[in-house]
């Protein structure tokens, strides 16, 4: 384990006369990114939005893997909690390893992808098509063998994304599929919060969460913690610890932690948890004190009860749109702990930017 300098997590490169990574320069992307997509893509989310509205499925079906597959898990609890409308993922093995033929007529099929390369993504999707589903896709890489074989695309709109670990693109595929979600909910006071996301953004980038870097990377094991629209957003989180830190980090909802998880919470074990700004704080909190009771180490994006310690968050217009913040604040804070452990985090061993599944 490399030294950790805990102010090195929010210093610039420039700062320190060395050269910012790829991976931090476009973490700090992010504000303009969601500007970008407020000023070339509403038109094309509004309308996806309204669409919906019109259909009014009665139920969705998803497709992705990694770290879009946590963007999928933010909008099911979107759709689910403010529509009643379920929100199926399948599995691509579905469609690339079983062949299985579904039946998904007039249901909407959204895949989600930076990439847009993984064959096993467009054999789901041409499956779920020949099944009479809708297909759409929200893609960063819209020339992609996903973009070519969807009925519909989605620009993300973040740019070309170098580092191995996706940072923009994940925040540009949750505020896509949160104004999705906005028009076809017809919520103003959500669609009045994206408008004003960049600029919060902005200050999420400024959260300084360094004094949580010491504990994390000297505990053996750790638990990142959400629920629902935070649940995708602590998978991410524990996938990018892995990713560029090489720290095992395991994402559960805060229901599920006294479920037989909370019996690894011993010495030298870590917790980081997510609040929303919702209903589903009070449970998060619970798992929280109960993790610190057992003798975790705990940190809280928001508020903290007892022993746990509390790290700075944004608070947005809308509690919808807070975990886009809490995640743009973690990429600050995990970039930093990567490098000062003496990893790149821009090009992780054994990784590669497009991953090719069947």
């Amino acid at each position: 384990m490399g030294h950790i300098g805990v102010d090195h997590s929010f210093a610039d490169g420039s700062d320190m006369g060395t050269t910012p990574t790829q991976m931090l320069r476009e973490i700090r992307e992010i504000p303009a990114v969601a500007a970008r997509q407020l000023a070339e893509g509403s038109a094309l989310y509004r309308e996806e939005g309204e669409r919906l509205r019109r259909e009014a499925p009665r139920f969705l079906a998803t497709c992705a893997r990694g770290t879009s597959d946590q963007a999928v898990t933010y909008f099911k609890y979107l759709a689910e909690s403010r529509l009643g409308i379920p929100v199926a993922s399948i599995g691509p093995s579905i469609g690339s390893v079983y062949n299985a033929m579904l039946d998904l007529k007039g249901v909407p099929f959204l895949t989600v992808s930076q990439s847009g390369g993984s064959p096993d993504l467009v054999s789901l999707q041409e499956r779920a098509a020949a099944g009479g589903a809708r297909t759409v896709a929200l893609l960063n890489v819209t020339d992609s063998p996903v973009g070519h074989s969807a009925a519909a695309v989605l620009p993300l709109f973040a740019g070309p994304e170098r580092a191995v670990a996706a940072t923009k693109s994940f925040a540009a595929s949750l505020i896509a599929l949160a104004s999705v979600a906005a028009s076809w909910m017809g919520d103003r006071e959500l669609i009045e919060g994206l408008a004003a996301l960049p600029e919060s953004l902005s200050a999420a980038l400024e959260c300084d969460w360094s004094a949580a870097a010491l504990p994390l990377a000297a505990s053996h094991s750790l638990f990142t913690i959400g629920r629902g629209p935070g649940l995708g957003v602590a998978g991410e989180a524990a996938l990018k610890l892995k990713e560029t830190c090489r720290l095992h980090a395991e994402a559960y909802s805060a229901a599920e932690v006294r479920h037989g998880p909370i019996a690894l919470a011993r010495d030298r074990f870590a917790a980081l948890a997510f609040t929303n700004g919702d209903e589903t704080d009070a449970s998060v909190l619970d798992a929280v004190e109960k993790l610190s009771e057992a003798g975790a180490r705990v940190f809280v994006a928001g508020p903290a009860p007892g022993r746990a310690e509390a790290l700075p968050v944004v608070t947005t217009r809308h509690s919808l749109l807070n975990p886009i913040c809490r995640i743009a604040s973690f990429y600050r804070f995990v970039e930093g702990l990567s490098v000062s452990l003496g990893e790149n985090p821009d090009a992780p061993a054994l990784l590669a930017k497009v991953t090719r599944t069947v």
